[in-house]
Formats: structure tokens, sequence, C-alpha cells
């Protein structure tokens, strides 16, 4: 009866999901400015999908779901293991995200129309199914290893060893979990000869070079994963068909440039630090001698929104340096490019910065502008 109840729960708020976000997609379907209309609705999914995710997962709680899913395994061989556990644990909390895929879906009709792209709803569920099952499977592994590690993470210390590890663990692993989540493919013999030559142009030297199958939904992006030295660059088969070779030259040198100063490492480390250092003293996982949990909260927030903010430097010297490696005409058009192609806004708020930790795209053109006139 509470597996009933909690389907019952996960089914009415999947339909408000879709629908509200339906409605909200609509009145913007025909929109003038495309690219203001699609920041709105990204927007409104980034902000109210996961409050979504918190009201399907009450819900259900409400409805006695985690006992129901706590049986269910129980009753099965091993249920009462460690692995019974981690699936319980999985179980539990990923039901939940099919109210958020029902309300993303409730908007796709519009950001489809938006964007003028063929891809079907079929196809972005697949896509999305095998992002889901991935990540289940590598939660699974990590629910699983703080079950084994037991009382070792009661203490503080251990407890950000932990943290530590599986930080290192997945930095290591970043290009083999970016081909778990999404669909990749080896390039052919001309685009692998265009991204050689291209990279040594751009100071980039990747171990291993894949390209993401996205051109149906018009996704322009390449990036890089994996630690200094063994680092694997993906690049969409939009973005290679898209950009001309000086323009890509300097797409992939602005990569390069962040992969230098590690950016993605610096925000990584910033935000767990930061959640670390603030939820760790008030859940009693963390304490520093003779300092109020509280303050210690306080402290390592207003740190850690201080490092977000310093950390958008990153980006501008990862702009200087690819402009000397190329031009800076061609980063210019680069990013201008990055823009056009994935209808992203050229400006964005202060949240947003301190979210990516990265200047809006205006304001770093205007930094490459005023630098070459001091120079």
């Amino acid at each position: 009866m509470s597996a009933l109840l909690a389907a019952g729960a996960l089914a009415a708020v999947s339909l408000a999901a879709a629908l509200a976000f339906s409605l909200y997609g609509r009145r913007y379907r025909s929109a003038d400015d495309e690219t203001a209309a699609l920041s709105r609705i990204r927007r409104a999914l980034r902000v109210g999908l996961p409050v979504v995710y918190v009201v399907a997962l009450v819900a259900m709680v409400g409805a006695g779901w985690l006992d129901a899913v706590d049986a269910a395994v129980a009753a099965l061989p091993g249920g009462e293991s460690a692995v019974g556990g981690a699936a319980t644990v999985v179980v539990g909390l990923s039901a939940p995200a099919v109210a958020v895929a029902a309300g993303y879906f409730g908007a796709f009709p519009a950001v489809r129309e938006l964007r003028e792209v063929e891809v079907s709803a079929a196809t972005v569920a697949a896509r999305l199914a095998r992002y889901a099952a991935g990540l289940a499977g590598v939660f699974v592994l990590v629910v699983l290893a703080v079950a084994l590690a037991g009382d070792s993470l009661a203490s503080g210390a251990g407890f950000a060893a932990a943290v530590a590890v599986l930080l290192g663990v997945a930095w290591a692993g970043s290009p083999w979990l970016v081909r778990l989540l999404q669909s990749t493919r080896e390039p052919t013999t001309d685009e692998r000869d265009r991204l050689g030559r291209l990279c040594d142009g751009a100071a980039l030297d990747p171990r291993a070079v894949r390209v993401l199958e996205v051109a149906d939904a018009k996704q322009a992006f390449a990036f890089v994963r994996g630690l200094p030295g063994r680092r694997h660059l993906f690049a969409t088969d939009y973005l290679l068909d898209e950009l001309d070779d000086g323009t890509l030259r300097a797409y992939l040198a602005l990569q390069a440039g962040r992969a230098r100063v590690n950016h993605l490492e610096v925000r990584a480390a910033v935000v767990v630090g930061t959640a670390l250092f603030t939820l760790g003293p008030l859940l009693g996982v963390l304490s520093v001698p003779g300092v109020a949990d509280g303050t210690v909260a306080l402290v390592a927030l207003a740190a850690g929104l201080f490092g977000l903010w310093a950390g958008q430097r990153l980006v501008y010297r990862a702009d200087a340096a690819a402009a000397e490696r190329t031009s800076r005409e061609a980063v210019e058009t680069a990013i201008e490019r990055y823009a056009e192609l994935n209808d992203a806004r050229m400006e964005w708020g202060r949240l947003t910065s301190l979210r990516r930790m990265e200047p809006p795209l205006r304001r770093r053109i205007d930094r490459l502008r005023d630098r070459a006139a001091r120079e």
C-alpha cells in the first residue's frame, strides 16, 4: 500500500511539474528575443527542478516510500548486506527524479522551438536515461564505499580524508565518467588530423580525443578532463562542423588556458570545501576547538564566496594566454561564436558569475580589449 501511495504522490507531482513548466515555456515560444527567452526558461529549470525534486521526495517519504523500498530490498538475497543498503539509498533517492524529468519535458517543446533543433523527445529521453543510469551506478559505489568505511568516518579528520579521496578518484576518472554518462565516438581520420593540428597551435596536448554526438541538439562546446599530463579532450560534433580552423584553434586555446590554471579543479575545491566547512560544523561532523560551530560555518561561507569571486580571475588569465597563443581577435570571435551557437547570453548577473566562477562573456571581451589598449 505504501508503494502505491508513493507512486500516486510521484505521479501527482510529476503532472503538476510538467504542466507548470509547459505553461511557463509557452509564454516565450513566440518571443522576439529568443536568447533572452531561452535564458529565462533555463533559469526557471535551474531553480525549479531542484524544488520539484524536493517536493516529490517529501511527498513520497510522507507516503511511506522509503519503508516500502527498504522492505522490498530486504526481501532479496543479500538485501541486508552493505550492497543492499546502498541499493536502498539509491532507489529511494532516485525515484523522485521522475518528477524532475517530467518538469523538463514540460518545457522541452518551447526550448526545441526557440532553438530550432530537430532532436526528438525520445532521443532526449534516451540520453537522460543513460545519464541517470550512469549517475545511479556511481552513487551506488559511493554509498557502498561509505558503508564499508564505517566508523572511520566518525571523526572530522576521517570524514575530510574520505572527501579528499573521493574527489581525487573523481578527478582521475573524470574522462571515463564522461564516456559513461554521454554518447561519444572516436574522431574520424579527418577530424583527428584537424584537431591534432589545431591543438598544436593552441598549446593543447590531450592524451585522447573523443567526439560528443549532439549535433541534433545544436550544442557547441569542448572541454578537457583528467589529471595534468593525462587529460582527455571532448568536443561536440556540432562545434567541429560550425567553427572554421582559426576560430576553433582559438576556442581550443581557451580550453588549454583553463586547464593550465586548473579552473575546474579550483572551482570544485572551493565549492566542496565551502560546503564541507559550512555544513560540517552545523551537522556535527567537523568542529574547531574553542570556536562556535555557527561562527565556523559563517567564516567558511564568506571565504567560499570570496574564493568564487576571486577565482574569476583565472578565466581572465586563461583568456589572456589564449590571445597570446593565437590572437585577441580570434579569441573574441571564438567567445562570440560560442554564445551564438548555443543561444547563450553575453551578460549575466553576479550570482551566476559566482556559481560558475566565471565572468560574463561580454566582460571577458572587454578585459581583452583593455589589456590590448594598455600594451
